[in-house]
């Protein structure tokens, strides 16, 4: 893939949830640029146009879009390469592991004029303190939203037959692998597809479907789906294939789709079947007492009303910290000097051209 969409960090009912460890091991890498200093510093532009330049020589690009702002950047990785430039400030903060060697801290906000920002200090406390308790609100109605959609998984397990189940993930295994193996032991890389952000509910999970086969868990029950993606998982690594898992918005330790790039082949979950995107479907609905579910309806629907009304209230929270967010780059970007930006970036892309 010449593109690859993602997240590393989510908004979940656990808080923020980082996977950002997963972009890229120090050990493994050449270079690790993390860049510092407050919003509205450049940060975000100076890892667009480094990877265009790096787009521009032919290298195949990973963007880690922000969960705050998935117009935003939180990284970019050139695989080719083994080089990371990522956002090191919080909510997902990262220092140097290996100072020196691999790691290099990139600090923007030395271009700061500080005396002309100390002027906006009692704004700054002001505007950051409302943002931060914006977050909090917002990941109090994730976290009921949590509660609530693990009480309607709950009553979709009690009708699933776990024997069917057993031989559908059996089934599952055997059409994915029967008797290839790679060589080696197989590596796990853990982010995201999907994110509760300020400006909605965002999936890039279709971006992967273009240059990939698509396989499907179909199932409302999103514990089983879990499950049979967890199983296929172990499966894989055993064999000795890489495997990107792609986790959960809301639960972020529950998978939510799974990639092999050995087999270029993606397998998501979805509530329904849509034949036209899926090259295979595996249909749990097909293994549930459908008759015995129609009798918990009316619970269902309580519940996913409720559920629908505390996300919905979170995704208004996160659309305001956005609006907090954007007066603190105001604030900043008319204190800085850009024209030393532009030529920190220029020095460091001299190293690549």
């Amino acid at each position: 893939m010449k593109e690859k969409h993602v997240f590393a960090g989510n908004n979940t009912s656990e808080g923020f949830f980082s996977y950002f460890d997963h972009l890229l091991k120090p050990e493994e890498a050449e270079h690790i640029y993390i860049l510092k200093g407050g919003p509205g510093v450049g940060k975000n532009q100076f890892m667009k146009k480094f990877a265009e330049k790096m787009a521009e020589r032919g290298d195949s690009i990973e963007y880690i879009h922000c969960s705050s702002d998935n117009v935003s950047l939180d990284g970019v990785l050139i695989p080719k390469l083994k080089i990371l430039l990522v956002d090191g400030t919080s909510p997902h903060i990262i220092d140097p592991v290996l100072p020196g060697t691999v790691d290099e801290i990139i600090n923007l906000g030395a271009f700061l004029d500080v005396h002309k920002l100390n002027k906006h200090r009692a704004a700054i406390i002001q505007t950051n303190k409302a943002k931060s308790n914006l977050y909090k609100s917002a990941y109090r109605y994730l976290r009921a939203a949590g509660i609530i959609y693990d009480e309607i998984s709950s009553i979709y397990d009690l009708y699933v037959d776990a024997d069917k189940f057993d031989e559908m993930c059996e089934k599952a295994v055997t059409k994915l692998f029967s008797d290839s193996y790679v060589e080696g032991s197989g590596n796990v890389r853990k982010l995201f597809t999907e994110s509760f952000t300020a400006n909605g509910y965002i999936s890039l999970t279709e971006l992967f479907f273009e240059e990939n086969e698509v396989w499907a868990v179909v199932g409302i029950d999103t514990n089983y789906s879990s499950i049979l993606l967890s199983r296929i998982l172990s499966e894989a690594v055993k064999r000795g294939f890489n495997v990107e898992c792609y986790y959960r918005p809301l639960s972020p330790k529950k998978l939510q789709h799974i990639y092999l790039p050995e087999r270029k082949l993606i397998i998501v979950t979805a509530e329904a079947p849509m034949s036209e995107k899926f090259d295979e479907i595996f249909d749990i609905h097909s293994i549930m007492d459908v008759e015995s579910i129609k009798t918990q309806i009316s619970e269902i629907e309580k519940n996913l009303h409720l559920y629908n009304m505390l996300i919905d209230n979170a995704l208004n929270k996160l659309s305001d910290t956005k609006k907090m967010h954007d007066l603190l780059e105001i604030i900043y970007s008319n204190c800085m000097d850009f024209n030393g930006v532009n030529e920190c970036f220029d020095k460091l892309i001299s190293l690549y051209e």
